[in-house]
């Protein structure tokens, strides 16, 4: 499998406080190479800033954010990643009754109702305007996966191993590792509550969520928030698996304080990708009707007017001609987008074959 090029990144720990950062330091280690090293200092600044911003927002909102009430259930894009959860993500936060978590609120998701206003033009300046796996823009105000924050704010999360690789305890293991249990539990629920309470207090609109680790977390999420609606997005194994072998290793190699990362092989990615669509399979028969809903990456980008419209009546959603324009103005302005392109070989493409047979099969792959 080829590799894709890419251009550097910003460490994704950008924007948390010093003492958390410490905290996972002293907890999971750093290699003493003067690239590590150099990662550290260089989150010192923003995270130093971090910790008086954070103080500034408890005193000036925090409790008129924590009595914020979420009144409409979020909505939850879910799907392994490299599907297409970004681009579906991207195309329903262009519907205006909609928010989302903003890629500056997950920089600074501790402080993001004080500060929004002193990090835009700091991130203008410090972040690539691109992603480093993919062509998909890097603005202040472009919806983002809330994963990245959830960590950043102390969630017990895989995530953690991204940044902390070790070759005993790889990454990309079994859904039982995004799922959260006893006094975890307790804490991931409190911290996501309100973070999302905070997004409510500053737009007053209901959330729409693009985030493949929930995808396993489909129970918990329904039980925290009854109504939820979910749209699982599946895209050809052919494509998910190569791209995000790439991801992840970019992911790791620009943002890890310790060496230790293992690429995640064929099978091994194939098999979380099985795991994370059987999970759906199982938990999506617990759901109300007009809670869920899918859609096949292919289908989306050849017609995405017509597919999202279908969604919405799936999940009992008003779609609207304005929304309708919006969405075809977004595409015309990305009909010039390039996608990576990967070449597997016969051997590999065996192996996907082989261990997502009837996930191949029930999307007519």
């Amino acid at each position: 499998m080829e590799k894709a090029k890419h251009k550097p990144f910003g460490n994704l720990l950008m924007g948390i406080r010093f003492s958390s950062l410490l905290k996972l330091i002293i907890k999971n280690g750093i290699s003493l190479k003067p690239v590590y090293i150099l990662r550290f200092f260089a989150l010192l600044p923003t995270s130093l800033i971090s910790e008086l911003f954070m103080i500034i927002e408890i005193i000036k909102y925090r409790r008129k954010a924590d009595q914020t009430v979420i009144e409409k259930p979020p909505v939850f894009i879910i799907g392994h990643w490299r599907s297409g959860t970004t681009f579906l993500h991207q195309l329903v936060f262009l519907d205006k009754q909609f928010t989302a978590p903003t890629f500056v609120q997950t920089v600074i998701p501790e402080h993001f109702i004080f500060s929004t206003k002193y990090w835009v033009p700091v991130l203008e300046k410090m972040v690539p305007k691109k992603r480093p796996m993919d062509d998909v823009e890097m603005k202040p105000e472009v919806p983002m996966e809330d994963e990245w924050a959830l960590f950043k704010l102390g969630a017990p999360t895989p995530f953690r191993k991204i940044f902390f690789p070790s070759r005993k305890f790889r990454f990309y293991g079994g859904t039982g590792e995004y799922i959260p249990e006893g006094k975890d539990l307790v804490k991931w629920k409190k911290i996501f509550l309100r973070f999302l309470k905070k997004i409510t207090f500053l737009t007053k609109k209901r959330i729409i969520l693009k985030n493949p680790f929930h995808t396993p977390r489909i129970a918990i999420l329904a039980e925290m928030f009854p109504g939820a609606k979910f749209i699982h997005i599946v895209r050809h194994p052919y494509k998910i698996v190569p791209s995000t072998i790439n991801m992840w290793n970019i992911v790791s190699g620009e943002n890890a304080f310790k060496s230790g990362w293992v690429a995640p092989t064929v099978g091994e990615t194939a098999n979380v990708i099985n795991d994370f669509w059987e999970s759906v399979e199982e938990n999506r028969k617990t759901l109300s009707e007009l809670c869920f809903t899918e859609v096949r990456y292919e289908d989306l980008e050849k017609d995405p007017v017509g597919e999202i419209k279908r969604m919405y009546k799936d999940l009992g959603l008003i779609f609207t001609s304005d929304f309708k324009n919006e969405i075809t103005m977004f595409m015309a302005a990305k009909k010039n987008y390039k996608k990576n392109s990967f070449n597997l070989s016969q051997e590999e493409m065996g192996i996907i074959t082989e261990k997502l047979r009837n996930y191949i099969l029930r999307y007519r792959y």
